[in-house]
């Protein structure tokens, strides 16, 4: 699995699902929800992230100090999705690599080959499915193709029609 490596983003506290989406899509995203506002500012300025903020007030002190933010303040996720993916001129998000990077930690994830190797941490009737899995390489977090990844297409589906239109 790859990441996207076009833009990084840092969430703020207030942004978990979105954070989480983004990884899904393999957009490298830093989300700490014990952050304070100073420490995204400057970890953001100093490793080159995009500041992800429904906050008014950080995204006016980014915008002060040169760093890149984009304002999330729509109602809904898949509006939010639309704004940061427009405002970066992303045209479509693609749903055939999906998964990229792990939800939880925002690290790579690798496709397990021995399936025996992971039988004592998935249900039994999974490991018969045929289904491919995943473990995260930094919190071993296992991640298959389910039906949230209809939900997921669904999605992606959604944020693509959202973003023709704006074309």
């Amino acid at each position: 699995m790859e990441r996207n490596h076009d833009y990084l983003f840092m969430a703020d506290a207030m942004l978990g699902k979105i954070a989480r989406k983004l990884r899904m899509f393999g957009f490298d995203t830093i989300y700490d929800p014990n952050i304070d506002d100073i420490d995204i500012l400057a970890s953001a300025k100093c490793k080159g992230r995009i500041v992800l903020t429904s906050d008014r007030l950080l995204f006016n002190k980014c915008k002060k100090n040169g760093v890149d933010t984009i304002l999330i303040a729509k109602e809904t996720e898949i509006e939010n999705l639309v704004t940061i993916f427009s405002t970066l001129n992303i045209k479509s998000v693609n749903s055939q690599n999906v998964p990229y990077l792990c939800t939880c930690c925002n690290g790579l994830l690798d496709t397990i080959k021995d399936k025996n190797s992971i039988k004592d941490h998935i249900p039994a009737r999974l490991l018969q499915s045929g289904k491919i899995f995943y473990m995260c390489t930094n919190c071993k977090k296992i991640y298959w193709r389910g039906t949230h990844m209809e939900n997921i297409s669904s999605l992606i589906k959604g944020i693509n029609i959202k973003l023709k239109s704006l074309n």
